[in-house]
């Protein structure tokens, strides 16, 4: 038989092991891993001798900018994913307008399958006021919900009321919770008084959003947790590691919960935040060095389940203004195609992580979790042909002209990486070369997720 694509002499590695094969490919599947000197016909045959094989990642964490194109669109957003090695993309439910009902689902699930490049599913949300709107979320694919414990934007925030009764609906669904934990009168009672004494700058912020802010509103989301019985719970970009280990007694205990970092947190500081400004302002903040080293072990112990762009792009005048009133800037990095980068940079190169820990975190985790297995995360027969190609020991340098966001700013702009993404597959097309998108619009497929009962 001619199989469609056939890609040699590689090193293939999945979250288990890594070996040298042959990945044979046909009508957009897996077929097999090969012996290297087993022999097999390929309609197309890349021999890509010295490179690892990785499967593509996921990315559970991305806004579209959906209903506000000056930020994102899904043409720009899955272009930027492609050349950052994302196959699929999970986009979060904040936009305008939310999905958070049917009709805003269902007009958004148009748009995506019009625009994107790469494969991608869609989140639900969780707000104030749309508890029967749960179930009809579930059915369209949207097994995952977004609830917000502090203000946010457009985003209603949720009370503790409104997240246990959630909760407890969300359960007999089948579905997951995910926060944004954070404790909302503990940092806007106090930028009030900052406010109010005149500090409203950089450093004011950073003072505002201490780590015990995250701290508590993370126990408390897993104290609610426990009065919801079969509840899924996951908490998104965690800066600090005091909360790695509220996640770990809380998994030996039997709480069913995950966790998200975020490469920001892990590869930004504090520092970092004072030298470039709005361009690196997120919320959470990035943290002190001495907090991202901490958060690394956690990392590396397998305390942090997955990580996430948290790409949440804005226009240059929202990022690079306001130094001295700080929070008029926008809160939010560009980080999708740089996700990569820094974990391979910071993570592999730096700390010694192994390739089967990073695709873990970027990849089988993220499927296994959002139910996306057995089309997504992994190099296995029956699985879809997505994966990437990787020169895992070239340097290059990032530079923001390069990015395919529409707002092309970065905080990484002028840093050197190691490591250098060589192709980008999707369903056994390439869909991306250095520089170079090969596909159209419209290419990405819907998944819907399909957690485990």
């Amino acid at each position: 038989m001619i199989y469609d694509l056939v890609i040699k002499n590689g090193w293939i590695v999945t979250h288990q092991k890594t070996i040298q094969g042959t990945l044979v490919i046909h009508n957009e599947k897996i077929v097999s891993i090969l012996d290297p000197e087993e022999p097999v016909q390929g309609k197309k045959v890349l021999d890509v001798t010295g490179k690892y094989i990785l499967p593509g990642l996921i990315d559970a964490h991305v806004h579209a900018g959906h209903g506000e194109p000056e930020r994102e669109t899904f043409a720009h957003v899955s272009r930027s994913a492609a050349a950052g090695g994302i196959t699929t993309i999970l986009e979060q439910p904040l936009s305008n307008p939310s999905t958070t009902n049917e009709k805003a689902y269902m007009d958004k699930k148009v748009a995506a399958q019009a625009q994107c490049h790469v494969d991608f599913g869609l989140w639900g949300g969780l707000i104030p006021g749309n508890e029967n709107d749960l179930a009809v979320l579930h059915q369209l694919g949207g097994e995952a919900y977004k609830a917000f414990m502090c203000r946010c934007s457009n985003y209603p925030m949720s009370n503790d009321h409104v997240l246990l009764r959630g909760m407890k609906k969300i359960s007999k669904l089948g579905g997951m919770l995910a926060v944004h934990a954070e404790n909302d009168t503990m940092i806007y009672d106090y930028v009030d008084e900052l406010k109010e004494a005149g500090q409203n700058g950089i450093e004011a912020y950073l003072e505002s959003h201490q780590p015990y802010t995250e701290l508590e509103a993370i126990e408390r989301f897993v104290f609610l947790m426990k009065l919801a019985p079969g509840i899924k719970g996951h908490i998104v970009h965690m800066s600090i590691p005091q909360g790695a280990e509220v996640i770990k007694q809380a998994k030996k205990q039997g709480v069913d919960i995950s966790v998200e970092t975020c490469p920001q947190y892990l590869a930004l500081t504090d520092e970092d935040l004072l030298r470039i400004g709005g361009v690196a302002k997120c919320d959470p903040p990035v943290r002190s060095k001495e907090l991202v080293e901490e958060l690394w072990k956690s990392v590396l112990d397998g305390t942090i389940d997955i990580i996430g762009s948290d790409h949440s792009p804005h226009p240059y005048e929202k990022k690079l203004g306001f130094i001295e009133e700080f929070d008029k800037i926008s809160e939010g990095v560009t980080s999708i195609q740089t996700l990569l980068p820094v974990m391979l940079t910071e993570g592999v190169h730096k700390r010694e992580m192994t390739l089967n820990h990073l695709v873990a975190l970027t990849s089988y985790n993220v499927a296994r979790r959002f139910g996306l297995l057995p089309y997504k995360g992994q190099l296995e027969p029956g699985s879809d042909a997505d994966f990437i190609v990787l020169d895992l020991d070239k340097e290059w340098v990032c530079k923001a002209s390069d990015m395919f966001y529409l707002n092309q700013h970065t905080p990484y702009d002028k840093q050197v990486f190691k490591g250098k993404l060589e192709g980008t597959f999707v369903r056994g097309h390439q869909v991306y070369r250095p520089h170079e998108i090969l596909n159209q619009e419209g290419f990405g497929r819907f998944y819907p997720m399909k957690m485990q009962r």
